[in-house]
């Protein structure tokens, strides 16, 4: 993990990094009704930004462009469980959010938060270093192991990370989002897609172009029959020049594509913008 360079959380400021799925194989369904899948993660540098203020009580406030749109407040869930569990006591702070990753998007931002909350729990010792944080995560969500780390990971299962590697350079990516929020479970439960033999040679994982020519995003299929706006994007984004491999992230709605260089990239990005100037879109870089 990387190590927070704060004593206190008072005024604390941080950055909430978002994540995008470079491929995702469904292999099969499990007896706990859940999925076991193989994927590839990578954090991007679109984030939220997380403050912590001292107060009277425990609180957490949502603002920013995607704020008003939190449903499911995961990080009061997490105050709760770690204070029922005994692990941490009163936490007399109001957290804010400024929330820019888009909601539903299948780019991750409530599992970041989350992540971001305990490992900063963790740097100023208010959870203790023998508490298992990874089962913590794993118990909030299927994410957020991801996010406790720095680095890119494949991860199989239900969300457990299989292994850390870094990309050897970084990627610029157009993402574009139809302002849908999608529902994992029910994208799950839609699917009809299983790659049960899917595997993936090791000396693969930093040949992206490679890679992207025999993986996909089994999910894409049952995320447009729900949100047929992901057709759309997957269409429009299929008719830009320089395009080098292109595919919905997580569980949708958010769909994106690598360009052979910035200047595609902005290109592309404007002519998206020309067809539906209600998508949003946004630029970003693997990191």
């Amino acid at each position: 993990m990387r190590r927070y360079k704060f004593s206190v959380l008072d005024n604390l400021k941080l950055k909430s990094y978002a994540k995008i799925n470079l491929y995702l194989h469904v292999l099969n369904k499990r007896d706990d009704g859940f999925h076991n899948i193989s994927s590839l993660l990578s954090r991007i540098d679109l984030y939220d930004s997380i403050t912590f203020e001292k107060s009277e009580i425990f609180e957490v406030e949502y603002s920013g462009p995607e704020g008003n749109k939190v449903s499911n407040d995961n990080i009061t869930q997490l105050i709760t469980y770690l204070k029922n569990e005994k692990i941490i006591d009163e936490l007399n702070y109001r957290i804010k959010i400024n929330k820019n990753i888009p909601i539903g998007a299948g780019l991750g931002g409530g599992s970041s938060n989350v992540a971001s909350i305990i490992r900063v729990l963790v740097e100023n010792k208010i959870i203790k270093e023998s508490v298992d944080v990874i089962n913590i995560a794993k118990l909030m969500g299927s994410d957020i192991e991801f996010f406790l780390y720095d680095k890119a990971a494949i991860i199989e299962g239900k969300g457990s990370i299989a292994k850390l590697f870094e990309i050897q350079e970084p990627i610029i990516i157009l993402l574009v989002n139809p302002g849908v929020n999608l529902s994992t479970k029910k994208v799950f439960e839609t699917n009809n897609l299983f790659s049960a033999n899917f595997r993936v040679e090791e000396t693969l994982n930093n040949n992206l172009n490679k890679l992207f020519k025999i993986t996909h995003n089994d999910l894409e299929d049952a995320a447009i029959k729900l949100c047929p706006d992901i057709g759309k994007i997957k269409d429009e984004i299929s008719k830009q020049k320089g395009l080098i491999a292109s595919r919905m992230t997580g569980s949708g709605s958010s769909y994106f594509a690598i360009f052979e260089d910035r200047n595609a990239t902005l290109l592309a990005e404007q002519q998206i913008k020309n067809y539906n100037s209600n998508w949003w879109t946004s630029i970003v870089t693997t990191i």
